[in-house]
């Protein structure tokens, strides 16, 4: 039986929703850049620590300072740590106030009546992740024993250890695992690597980071992929 494994920040809802209250609440003076380039700027700094931050060499506050401070000096503007502070505090409130995609919840919806397993397999800090899917209710859907998280399972996504790990608690084959994530690097990528098909949501037209690996299926939208888990059931 197929089984879906969903990726959380940026795929079941949308991380530019708090990123944009966040800004407004501690940058509304500052009126010409772009919400979207800035949030971009920022994933790409804390994906380049994020090891760091796993083992512990970085601490959270300092990656939170660095991926900020170096998103706005990218784009022209300089801001202090103090203020890197303070936009994280907002933005971490107002993470805990998030709500599903709307197709999301006719995907969860949907095969949860056709009772299909589903999952939830995302990287990040225990507590974290799991505030941000109690704000979305997601236990309607999927039970937590089937989240799983990489700093309570000790290995993140994409390294093969993760998704084989998955497989072993949940009895699922890697050839009936279709994981839905927005990552490239992280969801396709590590899918690929154990076995797994992937659904890349690539809402934002992002380009392949490599070439020789391509996604199972790809949807610019949530409508579209909405139709497309609706025709893989």
């Amino acid at each position: 039986m197929k089984a879906f494994f969903f990726d959380l920040d940026d795929t079941l809802y949308n991380q530019l929703q708090p990123f944009q209250t966040a800004y407004d609440s501690i940058f509304s003076t500052i009126t010409d850049l772009s919400i979207l380039e800035l949030f971009k700027k920022s994933r790409e700094y804390s994906d380049r620590v994020f090891a760091q931050t796993e083992s512990g060499e970085m601490s959270l506050e300092a990656m939170h300072q660095y991926r900020m401070i170096n998103a706005f000096k990218d784009l022209g503007y300089t801001i202090s740590p103090a203020e890197a502070d303070a936009f994280q505090k907002a933005y971490k409130e107002n993470q805990y106030k998030v709500s599903l995609i709307p197709e999301m919840k006719n995907i969860l919806h949907y095969l949860n009546s056709k009772q299909i397993p589903m999952y939830v397999t995302t990287n990040g800090p225990s507590s974290h992740q799991r505030l941000k899917l109690a704000s979305l209710e997601i236990e309607q859907w999927i039970p937590q024993t089937h989240i799983f998280i990489s700093s309570e399972v000790g290995i993140a996504k994409p390294h093969k250890e993760f998704f084989e790990y998955v497989n072993r608690k949940t009895n699922i084959e890697r050839m009936d695992s279709y994981m839905v994530g927005d990552s490239f690097e992280n969801d396709i990528i590590g899918a690929d690597h154990a076995g797994w098909k992937s659904i890349w949501l690539n809402t934002k037209n992002k380009p392949r980071v490599v070439e020789t690996i391509q996604p199972t299926y790809e949807a610019i939208s949530y409508q579209q992929l909405e139709n497309m888990i609706y025709k893989l059931i």
